[in-house]
């Protein structure tokens, strides 16, 4: 292992930082109402200096004992909540991981996740796709007041959306209904449903001609796999609304635009690493662009001379010579710079539109919360606005001195209230002038502090050589070993509720499994360090478990998932894709850093592009229930190997463990109850601190429990509220954090205690578990609980049992009824229902969760089923291939 100091970029990003720029005050965010923009001042931080100076004090401390020590004591800003929170300066908007939501303009939030604008050319309104889990819907909304005026439920959405040039007919792609919608467009700019045009296959990405009179429609969902993709680009004839052609492309389309002068049509694919140039006249692909990796959207510059493009995985905004079809300029748009001045990874960046008259070009960056400004022809970036949570789509008003940007994930959740967290989607739109009082410098300072904030509320530097999270340069950590325990699904209430650690913010009617299920996890969290101000930035498994093994979710994803979910066939991209996970063990790979994954089979595909390995090797496959995700085998028995592992003297710098039973499963005659299931894997988890603290790494170790999500449970404060906690000698004993964390934070802690640079932008920015944390170690071990709820199993007398024989448990998530025969379990074990209540209610599924749930989960099944067996076969293969080698 190389043990690295703490690289110089740290110090930039993490530890050199000014306060943050004033917490300004927004106004009401009610969805269809308007919000005026805030004073956005000016950011007091250049993110490219190097100096060493630090703004805050170190903060030392000697105590009872006459040691010295390190205390971070946060200041008040670093300990809001998730959403609105009301300053002394007004209201402050956080997402997620601490990043702060301030407009360039007056907004409004929409409801569910809107993918996609086009703006009117003469009414003042735009239309917006929403497309969340479920209740997809089609927006018009008045720019003058910033309020929906047209709210159309539909069937189904996807991404494409197109406008004819005199605004009399708006074009929308339908996704998993395979059909692209026709309306009529009011002169007030209402819509009028004409026509259904058929699509197969999951249309996407739409282009019409100058006259209206021709639509192409992309296809998202065609054959084949990996570098042997096909799909259909479909031609119509909008005035007899009746399909002209079609032309095979070797990609999937994602978005489409159209070169009149010239006759041709680029196609991008935001899964792949290309762009198709079509040539309508011979209605054959003439060339495929190599743009690696994931370009997504596409605009079209003055006289169809260039073509601009959107690279999502590597943070480029590209100019294509049309005629030469050469990229003549690209820029990275992140501002953020590295030790060697080069932009952080992941700013995904997702959408483009080009101005003509100014000759500006406007890029939006999802995970950075901003969109760019770029010169035309140079490329040359001008600067940067603030945008809302996860922009997706930008459009100039005809008048082209308002730029409208639409955001999926802009509106916060806030508590459950009786939904699944995938049902409580809120996006934003927001209308920017582009004249009056549009000062871009003080607009890109702004926007560079709203996305650094997590790291800046919270600067900490500590004088003392073995504090545990390096903050100097050259400090190197006293932990050699970092082991990650990845759990499934809870939220902080759902476990903690019940629990008697003072100061901690629970409500007791989310509770589900307290104390007497999970006595470890309250024991840990008791004992060592634990936050009840932590976030989980995914809002699903997928998602999670893409995060916790590439330390970032890629805009493929991000716009995926909800596809996954809401039950169409939309299967493999958790693995399989080009844009797919693994980052983050590909990082340590390349640092030179050792590790062993148990249990996970998401980012094991990957490999080092410089030829350092592939993370398949560092598959332990020995561990009980092989490398996937296994609810057949008990998690104490896969804690177990583990712990012999440690106490036989092998543990590598990271382990990667996923001990997932908490999940729960069925019940089946002979299977674990649920109840047994969570006791399982919470004396898992006290069975590994056990083994490591009774070990000879315990005093270089820090063992991380997280959960890859929220999805199971409800919470108080914010569906994306779930819990951390940090059990090691040099974790604060006795310690509740109440400063905002999530996953960023984690992998900026991870980090700095191996010597690695960040793997990308989130944890360059995010300020590491200072507070978690002590240069004054307690060596004391810990002996964990044992289960308090037996280990039994379902003996047939449960609801439900008949049906839980017939699901498949040799995979994740493959029985679309099994959450309807928990809930009904739960509830007649809490004395709510008899059983003949709860078996009616098992009996119907469909008719408890409704026709269109019903379908969804159906569909889900079906995806995660797939996607689980072709990450299993290529696992096999892998081995397969190493057995015959070695022979």
């Amino acid at each position: 292992m190389r043990r690295a100091t703490l690289p110089a970029s740290f110090v930039v990003l993490g530890l050199s930082l000014a306060a943050c720029a004033d917490d300004t005050p927004s106004t009401d965010d009610e969805i269809g109402t308007t919000s005026t923009p805030p004073d956005m001042g000016a950011a007091d931080t250049d993110p490219t200096q190097t100096g060493t100076e630090t703004a805050t004090d170190t903060d030392t401390d000697t105590g009872e004992t006459g040691v010295e020590d390190c205390v971070a004591d946060p200041p008040p800003e670093a300990m809001l909540r998730m959403g609105p929170n009301q300053t002394e300066d007004g209201e402050v908007i956080l997402a997620a991981g601490g990043h702060r939501i301030a407009y360039a303009g007056p907004h409004a939030l929409l409801p569910g996740f809107p993918a996609d604008v086009v703006v009117h050319p003469f009414a003042d309104v735009a239309y917006v796709t929403s497309t969340p889990r479920k209740d997809r819907r089609l927006l018009v909304v008045d720019l003058e007041f910033n309020e929906v005026i047209q709210d159309i439920d539909r069937d189904n959405a996807f991404y494409g959306l197109e406008l004819s040039a005199d605004g009399s007919r708006l074009y929308s792609s339908s996704g998993g209904d395979d059909i692209v919608e026709v309306y009529d467009v009011g002169m007030d700019g209402l819509l009028t449903k004409a026509a259904d045009l058929p699509c197969s296959d999951y249309p996407s990405g739409l282009a019409l001609s100058p006259d209206g009179n021709t639509l192409w429609a992309g296809q998202w969902r065609g054959e084949g796999s990996g570098t042997n993709k096909t799909s259909t680009l479909f031609e119509f004839d909008t005035q007899s609304l009746s399909e002209v052609r079609q032309i095979e492309l070797p990609l999937w389309a994602w978005d489409v635009v159209h070169l009149p002068s010239r006759q041709e049509l680029y196609v991008s694919a935001i899964d792949d690493e290309g762009i198709a140039v079509v040539d309508l006249v011979t209605g054959t692909v003439a060339e495929v662009l190599d743009l690696t990796l994931s370009p997504a959207g596409l605009a079209v510059g003055e006289d169809d001379e260039r073509v601009y493009a959107a690279v999502a995985g590597t943070d480029l905004v590209v100019a294509i010579d049309a005629e030469t079809r050469a990229v003549t300029a690209e820029a990275a748009v992140g501002e953020l710079l590295d030790e060697e001045g080069d932009p952080y990874r992941f700013s995904n960046v997702n959408a483009v539109t080009y101005d003509a008259v100014s000759d500006r070009l406007y890029a939006t960056r999802g995970a950075d919360n901003a969109v760019s400004v770029l010169d035309g022809s140079s490329l040359e970036v001008l600067g940067a606005f603030p945008a809302g949570w996860w922009p997706t789509d930008v459009a100039l008003t005809s008048t082209l001195d308002r730029l409208v940007v639409v955001d999926g994930k802009g509106g916060w959740y806030g508590p459950n209230a009786g939904e699944g967290i995938k049902d409580q989607m809120t996006g934003s739109i927001s209308v920017v002038d582009l004249e009056d009082g549009f000062d871009l410098d003080g607009l890109t300072d702004q926007a560079q502090a709203n996305f650094r904030r997590p790291g800046e509320v919270f600067p900490f530097t500590c004088e003392l050589d073995n504090f545990p999270i390096p903050s100097k340069p050259g400090d190197v950590s006293p932990i050699e070993h970092v082991i990650l325990i990845v759990k499934e699904n809870k939220t902080f209430d759902c476990i903690f509720a019940d629990s008697d650690i003072p100061d901690i913010d629970t409500d007791a009617s989310e509770l589900r499994w307290g104390y007497d299920y999970t006595p470890n996890t309250h024991e840990l969290g008791k004992a060592f360090a634990l936050s009840d101000n932590f976030y989980s930035e995914a809002e699903v498994s997928d998602t999670g478990h893409l995060w916790l093994t590439g330390g970032h979710l890629s805009e493929y994803a991000q716009r995926t998932w909800i596809e996954s979910y809401s039950g169409e066939d939309f299967q493999g991209y958790q693995l399989l894709e080009a844009a797919g996970p693994g980052d983050y063990f590909v990082h340590l790979i390349d640092e030179g850093v050792d590790f062993t994954v148990y249990g996970e089979v998401v980012g094991t595909l990957s490999a080092s592009k410089e030829g350092n390995g592939a993370v398949f090797e560092h598959i332990d496959g020995g561990f009980p229930g092989g490398p996937y995700l296994n609810y057949s085998v008990k998690d104490e028995d896969k804690a177990q190997y583990v712990a012999d592992k440690i106490s036989g003297g092998t543990l590598k710098p990271f382990t990667y463990l996923l001990l997932p039973n908490d999940h729960t499963n069925g019940t089946s005659p002979g299977t674990p109850s649920p109840e047994s299931m969570i006791a399982d894997n919470d004396v898992a988890v006290g069975i590994v601190v056990d083994a490591v603290s009774k070990s000879e790494f315990w005093d270089k170790t820090a063992v991380i429990i997280l959960q890859d999500d929220p999805q199971g449970c409800g919470d108080h404060v914010d569906a994306h509220r779930s819990y951390v906690v940090v059990a090691s000698p040099w974790a604060r004993r006795g310690h509740v954090s109440h400063v905002h964390a999530g996953f960023a934070s984690v992998f900026a802690t991870i980090d700095r205690i191996l010597g690695v640079p960040p793997v990308g932008r989130r944890d360059a920015v995010a300020a590491p578990l200072w507070d978690f944390f002590t240069a004054v170690p307690d060596f004391a071990p810990y002996d964990h609980v044992p289960r308090i709820i037996p280990e039994t199993n379902n003996d047939g007398t449960e609801p439900g049992w008949e049906a839980s024989m017939a699901m498949d448990f040799s995979g994740p998530d493959r029985n679309p009824e099994l959450g309807v025969v928990l809930e009904a379990y739960w509830q007649w074990r809490q004395g709510n229902m008899s059983k003949a209540e709860a078996e009616a209610m098992i009996a119907d599924p469909k008719g408890y969760l409704g026709a269109q749930e019903w379908a969804e989960l159906v569909e889900e099944a079906e995806e995660e089923t797939e996607a689980f067996e072709e990450a299993k076969e290529a696992y096999e293969a892998y081995l397969g291939a190493k057995a015959k080698a070695a022979r």
